[in-house]
């Protein structure tokens, strides 16, 4: 970021509103121009990944603007992240960094300042996953995390590691402002294009634990609106606390009349709305003998494992395995947990048994 604008950040929440209007154009004038300026609440361009907006395009959304200047993988990216101060972490196989420039301006009418975070603003592609920032504060300028007033704007560096097979590349910008949701997908490549599966429209949802009288058993594949999940397999009592606390620092043996459940799910995102998701631990819960969800404390899983772990954020199509730990009352026999995606108790949730 230049002085001019490092200025900008001292001086303007006190002098916000009687200058925003001349500094706004001042800022625009001064910074290089894009294809076009593009309102996606106003189009379907950009709004699912099927039809991305192309690189170069400025797009505008409550709060900011934004545009994907530039995009590199691969050896490339390795060389501008590479520098005398700094050099990158060697890559497993199959493996490699991406980097795309972005230009961000706030438009927020406050005097508050406001920022991006790795959620808001990451890489995906045909694998249907997020591919979070990766380094702190590198390469520069980062600007992921950092506050930024009305008129303020940056151009600086997301990172990511893709697989070397990772195909249709582009940026996600996904944003809550005032109760609405803006979900914007930027091409990183030409051509670059992700069609949902065009099973998701004529899936239809079972009954299969939607009841938490007749919950679902291993094995059944349980379909909700927008997800399908099958329990795999569970592990409970000491033989689940000797798992988590392997090598494990930040174990924290459960609570008095408490144990941990260790469960494996299998998992589809097929939600036809085409929107990314958390997925991990937070979905899941146990249920008291009385019917009710027990608050259990967050638990720390090992940083090295042999197992897969849920926790990513994904995209509609995505296919996941992996485990999961809840904690349940001791001694419980069948015990019966909750998959709560969306944290509202709405029509994706269902009820799973334990046996």
């Amino acid at each position: 970021m230049d002085k001019r604008l490092c200025s900008l950040r001292t001086l303007f929440p006190l002098v916000a509103f009687l200058f925003l209007i001349p500094l706004a154009c001042t800022l625009t004038s001064t910074l290089p121009t894009a294809q076009g300026v593009t309102n996606p609440a106003s189009t379907a361009q950009g709004s699912t990944r099927k039809n991305p907006l192309p690189l170069g395009t400025l797009i505008s959304i409550p709060g900011w603007d934004i545009e994907v200047r530039e995009f590199v993988r691969g050896e490339a990216a390795l060389n501008i992240i590479n520098t005398a101060d700094r050099q990158a972490e060697t890559l497993p196989q199959g493996q490699e960094y991406a980097l795309a420039k972005i230009f961000l301006r706030s438009t927020s009418l406050d005097a508050d300042p406001h920022s991006l975070g790795i959620s808001e603003l990451f890489i995906t592609g045909s694998h249907n996953v997020q591919y979070g920032d990766t380094m702190d504060s590198w390469p520069q300028p980062e600007f992921l995390f950092e506050d930024m007033y009305t008129a303020e704007a940056v151009e600086g560096w997301i990172d990511a590691v893709i697989p070397t097979d990772e195909q249709n590349l582009m940026v996600v910008l996904d944003v809550y402002e005032n109760d609405d949701r803006y979900t914007r997908f930027l091409a990183l490549e030409k051509g670059a294009s992700v069609s949902l599966p065009a099973e998701f429209s004529n899936l239809k949802p079972n009954e299969l634990g939607v009841n938490s009288d007749n919950p679902a058993t291993p094995g059944q594949q349980v379909i909700s609106p927008a997800w399908e999940i099958t329990v795999l397999n569970s592990i409970q009592g000491q033989e689940a606390e000797t798992i988590l606390g392997k090598d494990n620092s930040n174990y924290t043996p459960p609570g008095e009349g408490f144990e941990y459940l260790l469960l494996q799910v299998s998992l589809r995102y097929i939600n036809p709305d085409d929107v990314p998701v958390w997925v991990g631990p937070g979905e899941f819960y146990a249920l008291d003998g009385s019917g009710s969800r027990i608050q259990g404390d967050w638990i720390y899983i090992p940083a090295q494992s042999d197992r897969v772990w849920l926790a990513k954020k994904i995209l509609p199509g995505a296919a996941l395995e992996g485990w999961v730990a809840v904690t349940i009352p001791a001694g419980t026999g069948q015990p019966v947990i909750a998959f709560d995606p969306d944290g509202r108790m709405d029509q994706n949730l269902r009820y799973l048994a334990i046996k």
